[in-house]
């Protein structure tokens, strides 16, 4: 193995390689690769068939992926897609794939009311009201400035369905109990799925006591999730992260304990790099239902992602 790798924590990189030995050196490589750009389509400015003719009739080289609808990669450096026209007046948000897989399985629907939990900066909130403009849709991110950003990217965007809070999403259950159709909780996490071995940065933070920390503010937003959430509701949890602590660890013990109260969707992702949930980790066993959870594992264009759906059967 290449030297270079051992510069990630030792810890990490053993719970790497439990986690996918047969994905292993794999995973690592994506570490020290540029991931090319991806975008979607802003479908409250544009149509697909619109946006591919501006963007051809404007000299930009990409390719169009077969899933998730209306996703693209740029065939090139970002800068020529920030030269477009499209990209200058908010027809498409540069967002990585594995992100808009979260809302996807949402299925955002016109005339459901939709809770972002974790909002900012607000790709998965723009990409709510871009696919449900007649959604009612509520958006908490409680540090000022990132709530700033998500106001920005609102505008953006030409988001006008969106109310936004500056508080922690703890206040949800408090604010809107048993009112929401559907949650999105794209919980904030290690972040091992953006680890670049190009920025010491964005791995030299990491370490075992801070993924516990993590993992409990993590159900902290379930918690709150939960009693903001209608019965016969459903609600997507997403991690950009590795560790079953803030993953299927997560989610079994939100099942646990809404017990008779939450069940797990089954939820298929038509790619070659998505895998069942663990249902073991470290001498623990988590319930079976756990395989129906899914992980992402990263490639060339697209970041590590956890992805779970459940439904609230009874209030």
């Amino acid at each position: 193995m290449n030297e270079i790798f051992f510069k990630l924590p030792k810890a990490f990189l053993e719970k790497l390689q439990i986690l996918y030995p047969n994905h292993y050196q794999q995973v690592l490589n994506t570490f020290l690769i540029k991931k090319q750009t991806t975008f979607r389509v802003n479908y409250l400015k544009i149509d697909l068939p619109g946006l591919k003719k501006k963007m051809l009739a404007e000299g930009l080289r990409f390719h169009e992926l077969a899933f998730p609808k209306g996703a693209f990669i740029v065939k090139g450096p970002l800068k020529a897609l920030q030269r477009t026209s499209v990209y200058q007046n908010g027809s498409v948000y540069v967002q990585n794939v594995s992100s808009m897989l979260p809302v996807t399985m949402l299925s955002p629907q016109n005339g459901e009311k939709i809770l972002d939990l974790c909002a900012s900066p607000g790709a998965k909130t723009t990409q709510i009201a871009h696919l449900a403009p007649q959604a009612e849709i509520v958006a908490f991110e409680k540090e000022h400035v990132r709530h700033c950003k998500l106001e920005a990217n609102l505008k953006i965007q030409g988001v006008s369905n969106v109310k936004t809070f500056a508080q922690d999403g703890f206040w949800a259950r408090k604010k809107f109990p048993e009112y929401f159709d559907k949650i999105l909780v794209d919980a904030p996490c290690s972040a091992e799925g953006l680890f670049d071995l190009n920025n010491p940065r964005s791995y030299k933070y990491w370490n075992e006591r801070k993924v516990r920390e993590l993992s409990h503010k993590q159900k902290s937003l379930l918690h709150s999730a939960f009693f903001a959430l209608k019965e016969g509701g459903e609600l997507v949890y997403s991690t950009c992260t590795f560790s079953p602590e803030e993953n299927e660890g997560v989610i079994e013990w939100f099942v646990e304990k809404f017990k008779g109260q939450l069940e797990i969707v089954p939820i298929e992702f038509p790619l070659n790099n998505v895998f069942c949930g663990i249902t073991k980790w470290r001498g623990k066993h988590f319930a079976n239902n756990l395989k129906l959870t899914r992980r992402v594992i990263p490639n060339e264009f697209m970041e590590a992602f956890f992805v779970a759906k459940l439904k609230k059967t009874s209030a």
